[in-house]
This record gives structure tokens, C-alpha cells and sequence, in this order.
């Protein structure tokens, strides 16, 4: 399927690659959704128009949709065409392009940022005020790499509007859970982001955190809440080998700053052991070993003596000697 894009657009887009130089890079992700071949399209048209952008595809990319992806913290879930092309053409030649929208008092309340801010937007093709909203929220992202923007075209995917209740475009979603229909304030949304409690953040916002090479930070934030979030243990038994030991190295930093705390993971461990598979029992264990519950000790003397791959034994006879 290809996607149509417009002579106005063409020249638009030409003309931006002519006031650059240098190459570009522009990754993305496919994830054999019916719309693939039309981001396909599009790609390969702005690759014919402007030779020095590179385009790449990433296979690791852990997305349902597929999506344009400019520098690490933005993503398109939509074709850039009509009134979106220039926002998009701005970000990929420049990540910052908007940071100078966004007010001096609230970028240097956003470089407080500690846990990341993970925005969706959805736009309609048309919207005559999603192009004003996105660039808001691209000159955050160009503020902080705490702040992780995804574009979303609800018309494109409305499966995805349904499933996050999206009914008007711009919708502008925070962690999944606060939302703000119309005009966009970037400082009340990054009030809010300060403001929210990391206990309630989800899987993606910490695994962003730790794929940034920040699992001490998501330990020191469980440390000081006195609580393991619950979505920390999702990334325990996340099916993603990478997420999984960096989970593991970050709970090992926790077990060193709070070990009273670091104890109450054996509970949740024990209840997702059986529907785990191999792999993933084996790092559960390392884990329970790591965890300096003792109480972990019959549950582990069990799987060791069971009928489990011989490596989930091995593993369950390693915990047991760390706990011993």
C-alpha cells in the first residue's frame, strides 16, 4: 500500500534537505501491522528526496505499532504529512528544534526531572491545533531525554485510540494514567510529572530508565518509597533477556541500599515461578538468592529436588548456598 504523498509535501521536504547538510539517520520498526508497508512508503519516498537520510531498521525495537523513530525519546505512530510535516522535519534535523518554545522557568524545573515522563499524543491528520500540541511536547523531550514522546495517528490506528478511550485529537496521555483533551501547558504538565509518585510508574517507564543505563536509579527510587513497585517486578519476568538483567542488576543495587526491603521480593517471585518458562525461572531464583530471604529457602530446596531443567536445579542449588 503505498502512501500518497502530496507535490506540496514533496517540495516541503525537499527544501528541507536542502538547508541541511550531513546524514541523517532515521530508524524504525515494523511489526507486520496492515499499515507496515505504507510507513514502507513513506520512508522510501523521503529517502528518494533527500539522499542523505539514511533510513534503518531496528529489529529490537519493542513497539506494537510501527513507528518513526528520531534520536532515543521520539517516536511516530503516524505519516508526517500535510500540517504534521514540519514538526517532523524540524525534530529530525534538530532534536532540540523546539526546546526554545518551552519557558526558562519550566526547563529548569524539568531538569528535576528524575523518573521518566512517558507522553503519547494522538493527532487526526486534519487537527488544525495537534501541530501547536506536538511541538510543546517535542520541545520538552528536546529539554529533558527524561521526557519520551510518541506521536500517535488516531485515525491511522484507531484500535489503539479505542483501547486508550481517545475520542478528539490533540488527546495528550502521562503514563498512561492522566490525560488532557485541547491545549497543551507545558508547565502544568511537567508540574505533574514532578509531582507524580514513582510507586505508580509502569513497566515501560522504568525499563526506559534502565535501558538508559540507570538501574541504579530505579533502585535508589524504590529505596527511598520504601516499597518495590509492582512494575519492577513485570521486568523481572519480562520475556527480553537485556530487560531482565538489568532488572536483576538493579534490584542487586537495591538488596545493597535497603536489604530489608529487598527481602519482600520472594513473595511475588514464588507466585510467577510456575507460569514462567526456563530462562526466565532461572534469573527468579538468582534473584530469591540475591534477595537475603530465607524464607526463600524451602521453596528453593523444592525446586532443586524437583523436575525442572537441569539448570533451573543448578540455579535453585547456587540461591540456596547465598542464603545458607
Amino acid at each position: 500500500m503505498m502512501t500518497a504523498i502530496t507535490d506540496n509535501d514533496k517540495e516541503r521536504i525537499r527544501q528541507w534537505g536542502r538547508e541541511g547538510d550531513g546524514d541523517i539517520t532515521l530508524r524504525y520498526a515494523t511489526t507486520g501491522h496492515s499499515m507496515d508497508d505504507r510507513f514502507q512508503s513513506f520512508l522510501d519516498q523521503v529517502g528518494d528526496l533527500v539522499p542523505r537520510v539514511r533510513t534503518k531498521k531496528d529489529g529490537d525495537a519493542m513497539v506494537s505499532l510501527p513507528t518513526l523513530f528520531i534520536g532515543s525519546h521520539v517516536g511516530y505512530q503516524a505519516l508526517p504529512l500535510d500540517r504534521e510535516l514540519e514538526p517532523f522535519l524540524a525534530v529530525l534535523g534538530d532534536d532540540s528544534a523546539f526546546a526554545d518554545r518551552i519557558a526558562p522557568d519550566v526547563r529548569q524545573r524539568l531538569a528535576q526531572l528524575r523518573a521518566p515522563a512517558l507522553v503519547k499524543i494522538y493527532t487526526t491528520p486534519h487537527c488544525p491545533f495537534c501541530p501547536t500540541a506536538v511541538s510543546i511536547l517535542l520541545g520538552l523531550a528536546g529539554c529533558s531525554d527524561r521526557v519520551r514522546v510518541t506521536v500517535i495517528d488516531g485515525e491511522l490506528f484507531p484500535d489503539a485510540a479505542q483501547k486508550d478511550r481517545v475520542t478528539a485529537a490533540p488527546t495528550v496521555i502521562l503514563d498512561d494514567q492522566f490525560r488532557w483533551t485541547g491545549s497543551v501547558d507545558a508547565g502544568e504538565l511537567v508540574t505533574l510529572m514532578l509531582d507524580r509518585d514513582p510507586v505508580g510508574l509502569g513497566a515501560e517507564a522504568l525499563r526506559s530508565m534502565i535501558e538508559a543505563g540507570d538501574a541504579e536509579g530505579v533502585a535508589r527510587m524504590m529505596a527511598e518509597r520504601g516499597k518495590i513497585f509492582p512494575s519492577f517486578v513485570d521486568l523481572l519476568v519480562h520475556p527480553r533477556w537485556s530487560v531482565r538483567l538489568g532488572a536483576m542488576v538493579s534490584f542487586e543495587t537495591l538488596a545493597g541500599l535497603a536489604p530489608g526491603l529487598a527481602v519482600g521480593v520472594v513473595e511475588p517471585l514464588m507466585a510467577l515461578f510456575a507460569d514462567a518458562d526456563d530462562m526466565v525461572k532461572g534469573d527468579l531464583i538468582h534473584v530469591m538468592g540475591e534477595s537475603g530471604n530465607k524464607a526463600a529457602l524451602p521453596f528453593l530446596s523444592t525446586v532443586a529436588a524437583g523436575d525442572y531443567d537441569e539448570e533451573v536445579r543448578s540455579a535453585a542449588l547456587e540461591a540456596i548456598e547465598k542464603l545458607n
